[in-house]
């Protein structure tokens, strides 16, 4: 069965880690590789549009705001550092807006933190970045916070940092396209399926 190709937003903030950046985007590259095909199509973002700068240096310009991306099959959330300081109310405008507009939201590494802030983790469960879980957990007692490596809840997804973000990649890509093509990505990227 042939699924269309998912086109997926990548929202990043400034000091954004290029780890889980590139675990993320290695999964979904290595996916359309061994398949032969584009199964995936992925659009850097930000919420201003404005180049952001990871924090190891690297410069990305983002295609265009979140706020003008228009729709999406997944948004990946992704503030890395300083997460608390872009926990704003209008970031949350846009998030709580951008799951009328993706079938998928994601929070990689910190990004559950925005999602929380946003009330899209209430009575849900979710994990962050170990280093944080504390604080998270006390801070949202809305949210069924557990320590795991992420968490599927519906269409909201989080994960606890840039390692766990392979593993929610791959179970995301195992979704619609089996078990096979999962088993051959953790091959050819020589990681643990």
């Amino acid at each position: 069965m042939d699924t269309p190709k998912q086109t997926i937003a990548v929202l990043l903030f400034p000091r954004f880690s290029n780890y889980c950046l590139a675990n993320a985007n290695e999964r979904l590259r290595a996916a359309n590789e061994l398949s032969r095909r584009k199964l995936y199509d992925w659009t850097y973002v930000s919420p201003d549009g404005m180049q952001v700068t990871s924090s190891s240096g690297l410069p990305v310009l983002p295609a265009s705001s979140l706020r003008d991306f228009g729709k999406g099959d997944a948004l990946f959330v992704l503030p890395s550092f300083d997460a608390r300081h872009h926990a704003t109310p209008e970031l949350s405008r846009m998030l709580r807006s951008a799951v009328g507009r993706f079938d998928t939201i994601a929070g990689m590494d910190t990004g559950s933190w925005l999602l929380a802030t946003a009330g899209l983790l209430d009575g849900r469960r979710a994990t962050i970045h170990p280093d944080e879980f504390l604080d998270f957990s006390e801070t949202f007692d809305q949210v069924d916070s557990v320590m795991d490596r992420f968490v599927m809840d519906g269409r909201i997804v989080t994960c606890g940092g840039a390692l766990s973000t392979l593993d929610l990649v791959l179970a995301m890509i195992r979704r619609p396209h089996g078990e096979t093509l999962s088993l051959e990505i953790a091959s050819y990227l020589m990681a643990a399926p």
